[in-house]
């Protein structure tokens, strides 16, 4: 059963996570009558970053994004769907942002070793599923290439969300934008331009857009063939994208948008069975 909590609690830890639903705020007690009466118990940790964004956008703009997000889907689910937030790691694989002052990052074997160690505590706990949200790209390879470890190192149902992958809405940003936008672009900026507006500065926003390499005709994103890149390879501001038709009326659109299918995606894997293997029919007279 969640907490009998107020909506707003002094500390502040919880930020946008509705306090009821913030792992950090139960006894030991209550985690643990929690996962016994609850066999689909849910936790679920937001992966963010710390990293440069551009002249205009704040360090902790991925992390922001994500627990805002996570917050607002979190009040949309019915309190019968048990599903705790943790709180985040804040930082995350940000290495090819090095360049910029400001960065702060995991290696991709440290980011590796935290998610084991907070999972394998999880488990221990009891819950048997664990949602890992990624709302920093540069995270993305890390966590494909090690959820499927979690799941054999700790016996629980894990699922890996990209916020940046769901609760798309078409028309809003131009398509030459969408093309070649990753980092501090049209869609970041409208975003946090509504959740923070003081925490912006469009007065130094400065865009950057970088051209295929026209030898081979490859680029950065999206083709047969793709370079490794750091940030300063994109761009000489950290922003690649077009940071100028960003709004905040666009980047509320956006954010519930993706609040709205994050509820939908939390809900269907708190409620989802466990997965039954059956043996394959052996030949035409069992499929009948």
């Amino acid at each position: 059963m969640l907490k009998d909590l107020p909506p707003t609690i002094g500390t502040g830890l919880h930020g946008s996570i509705p306090p009821r639903r913030y792992w950090a705020y139960y006894t030991w007690q209550e985690i643990d009558a929690i996962a016994k009466s609850d066999p689909n118990a849910t936790a679920v940790i937001n992966i963010g970053a710390v990293e440069q964004h551009g002249p205009h956008l704040p360090l902790i703009t991925d992390t922001l994004v994500g627990m805002e997000l996570l917050g607002g889907a979190l009040a949309r689910l019915s309190d019968d769907v048990m599903v705790l937030a943790l709180p985040p790691t804040n930082f995350g694989k940000s290495t090819e942002h090095h360049d910029f002052p400001g960065t702060l990052t995991f290696s991709g074997e440290t980011l590796r070793m935290v998610l084991k160690d907070i999972g394998t505590s999880v488990a221990r706990s009891g819950f048997s599923k664990l949602v890992l949200l990624g709302s920093h790209g540069g995270n993305v390879g890390t966590l494909d290439d090690f959820f499927r470890d979690l799941r054999i190192e700790t016996d629980m149902r894990v699922f890996k969300i990209f916020l940046g992958g769901i609760g798309q809405v078409p028309g809003l940003v131009a398509p030459a934008e969408a093309a070649i936008a990753m980092h501090s672009g049209d869609t970041e900026t409208s975003m946090v331009r509504h959740l923070t507006p003081e925490l912006v500065h469009m007065d130094r926003a400065e865009g950057w857009i970088f051209d295929p390499t026209p030898d081979i005709g490859y680029s950065f994103k999206g083709n047969d063939v793709i370079e490794a890149w750091i940030a300063s390879d994109l761009s000489r501001t950290g922003a690649i994208g077009n940071p100028h038709p960003s709004s905040a009326e666009k980047g509320k659109i956006m954010c519930e948008a993706k609040a709205a299918r994050l509820a939908e995606l939390l809900e269907a894997i708190y409620r989802s069975p466990k997965r039954e293997v059956r043996q394959a029919p052996k030949d035409q007279e069992d499929r009948r």
